[in-house]
């Protein structure tokens, strides 16, 4: 009986049993932190006033319904559409539109998008066109715009980015709610309380 020949090895046995030892001398890397990714990356709302589409960060949003009755303040801007009892809460409503300068609208799918500061109990409605779907955005998809923007939110704008084929604009709600605008209706007694935004 004869010895069956061993096959010389091939270059790609060769490069594998190399990697082999490659692997089984050097330790393993760590995984990456789970939250560094999600560090990086951001939820937010879609939602559009006039043929303009905007982001705001979902943890900012509380509640989405459909536009609520509204009981009318005097001595107010008329984009200060009110106030509205939200489940015991009285929270400011301002329509986006009319605060845009745009003419008063209120299309079959407006929206009021209940939102809130993080850090203090101050909540306010906006009244929006229509509301979107949940994206997430990572940090560097936010890109500061061509030109400058422009219009009473636009110092409220963090930046922009492109969503599908639509362009996006991306709403630093916390400044807005902080902003005078908005404050200045704010009964001073509500943040004792932890109730919503008030109106004189």
């Amino acid at each position: 009986m004869t010895d069956r020949a061993v096959p010389a090895p091939t270059l790609r046995d060769a490069i594998a049993a190399a990697d082999r030892r490659l692997e089984a001398a050097t330790p393993a890397a760590p995984a990456p932190a789970a939250d560094s990714a999600a560090a990086a990356s951001r939820r937010f709302v879609l939602f559009t006033v006039a043929a303009t589409h905007y982001a705001v960060p979902e943890a900012a949003v509380t509640e989405l319904e459909r536009v609520p009755r509204i009981t009318p303040v005097p001595h107010v801007p008329e984009w200060l559409r009110g106030v509205s009892n939200l489940r015991g809460d009285i929270v400011s409503v301002v329509d986006l539109r009319m605060y845009l300068g745009l003419s008063p609208h209120l299309p079959a799918t407006a929206r009021l998008l209940v939102v809130r500061l993080l850090d203090e109990p101050f909540t306010t409605g906006l009244i929006v066109d229509a509301v979107g779907r949940i994206v997430t955005l990572q940090a560097d998809e936010v890109k500061t715009p061509a030109s400058p923007l422009e219009g009473p939110l636009a110092p409220y704008l963090t930046g922009v980015c492109t969503i599908g084929d639509r362009l996006v604009a991306v709403l630093d709600i916390d400044r807005l709610l902080r902003s005078p605008d908005i404050r200045q209706f704010e009964d001073p007694r509500s943040t004792e309380s932890g109730a919503s935004a008030a109106i004189h």
